[in-house]
């Protein structure tokens, strides 16, 4: 069975660390990214099934990213949004995600969260 590919884009170091090792010990195969522009040159090399976005990051925050990714390729791997922006479900709706989980995040629930979308 092949793993379960998952983009973590999160500009904070310590989530994207606790994402990936966690992800990892569940048996996804990680990948990480510290903003969109990193997340886009992933892309470039490596197809994910789910991507956990962030939204506010710099250089390019995940609004940019998921339009320049739905630009490029109109079956792009759905987003979960992870971000402590309010109003998620409206963001969710705006960037046709998936599904969003609100910082702090429970780990158990991004597990869950992920099995469902995949």
């Amino acid at each position: 069975m092949k793993a379960t590919r998952v983009l973590v884009v999160d500009d904070h170091e310590d989530i994207r660390k606790t994402l990936t090792v966690a992800l990892d010990d569940e048996g996804y195969d990680v990948r990480a990214a510290a903003n969109g522009q990193e997340a886009l040159t992933v892309l470039d090399e490596w197809t994910p099934n789910v991507i956990l976005l962030d939204l506010m990051m710099p250089v390019m925050d995940g609004w940019a990213f998921r339009k320049e990714q739905l630009r490029r390729d109109g079956e792009a791997a759905p987003v979960v949004i992870l971000s402590a922006a309010g109003e998620l479900e409206s963001h969710r709706a705006a960037l046709s995600a998936a599904a969003f989980i609100p910082k702090p995040f429970d780990i158990d629930r991004v597990v869950e969260t992920i099995a469902a979308v995949c």
